[in-house]
């Protein structure tokens, strides 16, 4: 018998990172009044991260999705030997998730958040309820920077990862901003647009059934794009609602976990994958950009040096 509620369903994926996720659900998933339950897939766990995961939290530890002892704890840890990645790690939270609870919403969210408005989730919710269009809401995600880093448009292979690594020391500023829309997320207007934040965002769970959740081909990066695809293929959108913030602390946690030279390949194949599976990017066009990949990468050695 499946638990009435809660309608929220929030997940984490934690990676060797046990201190810091205690800490957000501890701090700021507290400042959530809508009710909901939490799962962490733990990656790469063992039972010692486990016992930090849950320290001094009302937690129940899964060790097979298809078993659940209680359905009245407040957080579930997923424990998972292998590092799944993203996408895998998200969507095993999600079956989850609708397997044992009346779920009607989803909160992504990285632990490297802070929530700077306690009615975050309540007006995502409200927003994304009120247009069946809407599939995908996030709010302003400001950096550490005080840079908006959501929402981006839809830029093509040959912008990105050719033109822009081959041409860009030399493309004067105000060229390079206005066509590759550089200043995207600082000028961005409430309402639909094509990429949003990974960081935090909510979807609704029906609609990310129906569209396949998220591509299990990739690890981590290009989840955003190909998400917006597979929405857009049963005509739902992402919605950008910049009237509530949150604050992320990107460039910190990506760095404890990967040295930036590997984070950057990481992200240039998941983004291969994307154009060439949901864009139908030729082969030559990819070899093209590999060659101005390591092109890019010799001329910033060469610079730094």
């Amino acid at each position: 018998m499946r638990k009435s509620q809660p309608m929220l369903s929030i997940i984490i994926i934690n990676y060797k990172d046990e201190e810091n996720t205690n800490h957000f659900v501890r701090n700021e998933l507290c400042k959530i009044k809508t009710p909901h339950i939490v799962v962490i897939v733990n990656n790469s766990s063992s039972e010692e991260s486990n016992i930090k995961l849950t320290n001094g939290l009302d937690a129940e530890i899964i060790t097979r999705i298809d078993n659940l002892v209680n359905r009245n704890k407040y957080l579930y840890v997923i424990s998972q030997p292998e590092n799944l990645g993203f996408a895998k790690a998200n969507n095993l939270g999600v079956i989850f998730s609708d397997r044992h609870f009346d779920i009607n919403h989803v909160l992504f969210s990285n632990s490297d958040i802070h929530i700077l408005q306690e009615e975050v989730v309540e007006e995502l919710i409200k927003k994304i309820d009120s247009q069946t269009e809407i599939s995908l809401i996030g709010p302003k995600v400001l950096g550490l920077d005080g840079k908006n880093q959501s929402p981006e448009p839809y830029i093509s292979f040959w912008l990105k990862h050719i033109l822009l690594k081959i041409f860009s020391p030399v493309i004067p500023k105000k060229i390079k901003t206005r066509v590759f829309k550089l200043d995207y997320s600082e000028l961005a207007n409430e309402g639909f647009h094509y990429k949003i934040m990974g960081s935090f965002f909510i979807v609704k769970l029906k609609d990310f059934i129906e569209c396949g959740m998220m591509d299990t081909n990739t690890f981590l990066y290009a989840e955003e794009l190909i998400l917006s695809e597979r929405l857009k293929k049963i005509n739902r959108y992402c919605y950008y609602y910049p009237r509530v913030t949150v604050l992320h602390e990107h460039s910190q946690t990506i760095s404890r976990i990967l040295p930036q030279y590997k984070s950057d390949l990481l992200q240039f194949k998941s983004e291969c994958y994307f154009y060439r599976t949901y864009k139908n990017l030729s082969y030559l066009t990819l070899v093209l950009g590999w060659i101005a990949y390591y092109f890019n990468e010799i001329l910033k050695r060469t610079i730094s040096k």
